[in-house]
């Protein structure tokens, strides 16, 4: 019996030692744990904060630039040229005559390929002026043509754009309108000025041309000569003074008239002025004909144009027999064939811009010969 009570108390000291032991380790397992999971929270919490503060560090020391970007727009077109005014009856538009500047926002400025534009309005089944629309993007410019008829021709200057597209009497009528708009006549006396700038000897300034030389040559002195008592030049009338009904008179008596047009007068030899007297000009120098040399021939056919347009009571015709009572000259076949062979050249031109600086109004077959068959020639009706 004591036996058995002995063993009861020893397994229930084994008991509680088992018991205890076990606490005591529960104890252990449940601090390492409770540390463990406090490293790892510390360590975790030490990562997060790392990494929080790298991204704050990164967000705070990077420059991100807030812009907007630039669009450059086209803001402006220009018409920089239009080479090709003139068109004839059912042409086509040619787009390479236009020529534009397109402006960009930053101030650029670039020509516009010419196949990138379009045109309205343009139309050449009928003659006269016209307005088109040229288009590029969504800009619209205007500019303005001319279109023309079969038998003219581009006319530049402007002095003369009332004569576009006429013919025969009426385009005569307005060219007459047309030179005597600013005309200043002179007087005989201011004629020795005038052509002794006019007609100036290109190569020596102290000469003047002769339209009809003489014994001393093509160029001759100007002023008065001891050396042969007199003048080596005079003033000589292409068209003559007796087939304009009028004189000139000399000295005090001097007046404005047909007789001193500046453009009817040239420096001419005496004796071969004196030789010429009132004949019609023509390919050979016979009773009622004279021949003047090549060099001059198609300034004397201007100069005659010149006169039967800007004087209605003179007339041009084929008939060297006709009587200087009737203002005529000739012969008209003839100055056109020479308008055509001698072409208007610089010394010609020279002298037309000084008598208009003189004058006040041009020679219009001077600046466009092509005048002459308009109003006399086949073109004419």
């Amino acid at each position: 019996m004591k036996f058995i009570k002995k063993t009861l108390s020893l397994v229930l000291i084994g008991l509680l030692a088992i018991i205890l032991i076990a606490c005591d380790r529960s104890q252990i397992t449940t601090n390492t744990t409770v540390n463990t999971t406090s490293q790892t929270t510390e360590i975790t919490t030490e990562i997060t904060s790392t990494t929080t503060s790298s991204l704050l560090t990164t967000e705070s020391t990077t420059s991100f630039t807030n812009t907007t970007e630039t669009v450059i727009k086209k803001v402006s077109l220009e018409l920089v040229e239009n080479t090709q005014q003139f068109y004839y009856i059912n042409e086509e538009f040619n787009p390479s005559s236009i020529s534009l500047l397109v402006e960009y926002s930053d101030g650029s400025k670039e020509p516009v390929n010419p196949e990138e534009i379009s045109v309205r309005s343009f139309n050449t089944s009928t003659s006269g002026k016209k307005i088109i629309f040229i288009i590029y993007d969504k800009f619209l410019i205007e500019t303005t043509i001319t279109v023309l008829e079969e038998y003219a021709f581009p006319i530049y200057m402007e002095y003369y754009q009332a004569a576009l597209n006429l013919r025969g009497d009426i385009l005569k009528v307005t060219l007459n309108n047309i030179i005597h708009d600013g005309f200043v006549n002179l007087l005989y006396i201011d004629a020795i000025t005038v052509l002794e700038n006019s007609d100036k000897d290109p190569n020596n300034s102290k000469n003047v041309m002769l339209v009809y030389p003489g014994i001393y040559g093509e160029s001759v002195p100007t002023g008065y000569s001891s050396a042969i008592g007199g003048y080596y030049w005079n003033r000589e009338h292409v068209w003559p003074q007796s087939r304009l009904g009028v004189y000139v008179v000399y000295g005090d008596g001097d007046f404005p008239s047909k007789a001193t047009d500046m453009h009817n007068l040239k420096p001419a030899d005496p004796d071969e002025n004196s030789a010429r007297s009132n004949d019609y000009f023509d390919w050979i120098k016979t009773n009622d004909t004279y021949e003047p040399r090549d060099e001059v021939k198609g300034d004397i056919a201007r100069i005659l144009f010149y006169m039967a347009t800007m004087y209605f009571d003179l007339t041009l015709n084929d008939n060297p027999l006709t009587s200087p009572g009737y203002y005529t000259m000739g012969i008209l076949s003839v100055l056109l064939e020479w308008n055509r062979l001698d072409p208007v050249d610089d010394f010609e031109r020279n002298r037309n811009e000084v008598i208009y600086s003189y004058q006040g109004n041009r020679n219009p077959y001077i600046d466009y010969p092509e005048f002459a068959d308009l109003i006399w020639g086949d073109l004419a009706s």
